[in-house]
């Protein structure tokens, strides 16, 4: 079922159709966040590898390549987090993926995971601007290794997705697919109790957990691991903002979605009215609208892949391999035929 619709208080005008699968009914986020690393049957045919590669500002990171065992891989994918979410949360989906053909990079931005300490300022500039960057160097360094030229898939959970407009390279990304990504300012949240909540949340709770823990915990952000109180601080400021990180000046001339070429699908989730609401998703898809890509707007209703809630995270933990990591693949790859594997 289709629906035309207008990307309110948008940085770019611009108009979608949206692809709703429905449900019929709404229910609660489920936002807990369990690990992925439990053993699957699939992994014999996946190899996992320790990566250290740089961000475009020469900060160190540290990720895992997950790549097929029994064949050569035919694109390359990277995954990229969500704010306060390690990559392991996403391993799962990461060899789920690679067992499919593709090679597969998991990182943590500067500051998160186990290995990625702090040095210096880590702020959420440094996230979206560098450390994606610098992911998707590594990526295309791997995808034109020899003589390949393998095609990139983009995939953006939350944070993943949202800094894309300011991430350095963009011409080289062939797909995108974003889930729960959003354009963050807080008036883009449904009326009522969610806006409000969201207003307080950048404008009072995020600036006072700071100031007296130096960081934004985990618990006060609702899960995952806490963030660096400069990384905290520009999140904080840029949901006041109606131009979200457009008005920071320390991000003028980093902003160019222009430069997209690909096809990309933006995902909302009906039961994500916390943090990735339907409004705040279509503001997103709408910085693209002057892109030479291409841009579909794609809404999920949990009943429609046989679940009672998805929400936010839901995405990613391994209860969806059965049905949402399959109709998501698809989606992308009918619409990208390079992605799609080639039978000899």
């Amino acid at each position: 079922m289709s629906f035309v619709l207008s990307a309110a208080a948008a940085p770019a005008p611009a108009t979608y159709v949206r692809t709703t699968l429905e449900s019929p009914d709404q229910v609660h986020l489920h936002a807990h966040l369990p690990f992925q690393d439990e053993p699957d049957p699939q992994d014999a045919a996946v190899g996992m590898g320790v990566v250290q590669f740089a961000a475009t500002d020469g900060h160190p990171l540290h990720g895992h390549w997950f790549v097929p065992q029994h064949r050569a891989a035919h694109a390359v994918a990277v995954v990229a987090p969500a704010t306060g979410v390690p990559q392991r949360y996403y391993h799962a989906f990461a060899r789920w993926l690679a067992a499919r053909g593709y090679a597969v990079l998991c990182f943590d931005y500067r500051g998160m995971g186990k290995r990625n300490r702090a040095s210096g300022r880590t702020g959420m500039r440094e996230w979206v601007r560098h450390d994606l960057s610098g992911a998707l160097a590594c990526a295309k360094a791997r995808s034109t290794q020899g003589d390949q030229h393998l095609p990139v898939l983009w995939v953006g959970h939350s944070l993943g997705g949202n800094g894309l407009p300011l991430v350095q390279g963009l011409e080289h990304i062939n797909a995108v697919i974003t889930l729960g990504s959003q354009f963050g300012y807080w008036k883009l949240w449904p009326r009522g109790w969610h806006r409000q909540v969201t207003r307080v949340f950048f404008g009072r709770w995020v600036p006072l957990c700071v100031r007296l823990t130096g960081k934004l915990p985990g618990w006060a952000l609702g899960g995952g691991e806490a963030l660096p109180g400069a990384a905290a601080m520009d999140w904080s400021r840029w949901g006041m903002s109606p131009g979200y990180f457009r008005d920071d000046p320390e991000c003028a001339g980093w902003y160019q979605p222009d430069q997209f070429q690909g096809h990309m699908q933006l995902w909302s989730i009906d039961d994500d009215k916390t943090f990735g609401p339907v409004d705040a998703v279509d503001a997103l898809a709408a910085c693209f609208g002057q892109s030479a890509g291409q841009v579909e707007r794609l809404h999920l209703h949990p009943r429609e892949v046989g679940r009672k809630a998805v929400g936010h995270f839901g995405v990613f933990q391994r209860v969806a391999e059965a049905q949402i990591w399959p109709m998501v693949l698809k989606h992308i790859e009918a619409k990208v035929p390079l992605l799609r594997q080639r039978v000899a």
